[in-house]
């Protein structure tokens, strides 16, 4: 549906932006999909209202009037994120921030690209808290699978964290890469938090890091857009 809107754009716009529609553009794209915009009631009603406003007016700063009357606010917040897995539209949103965070693989330090070509070096979210320990402490699967116990490695780190436990394989993390790997997605290092019997508190802890780390993300490309 984007793909349609956006080939809508280029169609009125002959492909040309002001500097204004440059910044708009992108900022309505990151947000209405990271807020389901498609995703809620009907599809093909929802597209038409984006398409009516492109083809009416081509204002496309307009485009994000119906994001708002739609959802009533536009930001991510932290609560957002409880309970929302890989099929939610902010899990693309993480995956995004996080790598122009400068998010790295935790043993290679090779920066997350969805290009990379050999087998070993494929992108993959890793559950920080692993699934088979939450689920033997009786952890509902909504929160075992929840954006904020996912991290972005390797196919081949994430082999090799298997099923640890955070205490015991982030500290070599940090001794192999720096601290800065962990701050990077936004992953808490506070001793207590990685315990198991913390992992709520954790997931409280890194909803917000991560909502914030969203918003920043999509501010700065909307005006890196301008430029």
């Amino acid at each position: 549906m984007f793909v349609i809107a956006l080939a809508a754009v280029s169609r009125v716009k002959d492909n040309k932006l002001t500097k204004e529609e440059s910044r708009a553009l992108p900022y309505w794209l990151l947000t209405a999909n990271a807020r389901g915009r498609y995703s809620r009631g009907s599809t093909e009603t929802l597209l038409n209202e984006d398409l009516a406003i492109i083809f009416r007016s081509g204002d496309v700063a307009a485009l994000i009037d119906p994001v708002k009357r739609q959802f009533g606010r536009l930001h991510i917040e932290a609560d957002d994120l409880a309970g929302r897995g890989v099929n939610s539209p902010l899990f693309s949103l993480a995956y995004l921030a996080l790598k122009d965070a400068g998010a790295k693989d935790w043993f290679s330090g090779l920066g997350l690209s969805l290009t990379h070509q050999a087998k070993l070096h494929f992108i993959q979210w890793h559950h920080i808290f692993p699934k088979s320990l939450l689920k033997d402490r009786q952890y509902e699967t909504g929160e075992i699978n929840e954006i904020a116990n996912m991290a972005f490695i390797t196919g081949q780190t994430n082999r090799r964290l298997s099923n640890k436990e955070p205490t015991t394989y982030l500290p070599g993390i940090i001794a192999k890469q720096g601290q800065e790997s962990l701050d990077a997605q936004h992953v808490p290092s506070d001793p207590d938090l990685l315990k198991l019997e913390n992992y709520r508190a954790f997931l409280k802890a890194r909803r917000g890091a991560l909502a914030a780390c969203m918003n920043e993300f999509i501010a700065k490309k909307a005006g890196d857009a301008g430029k």
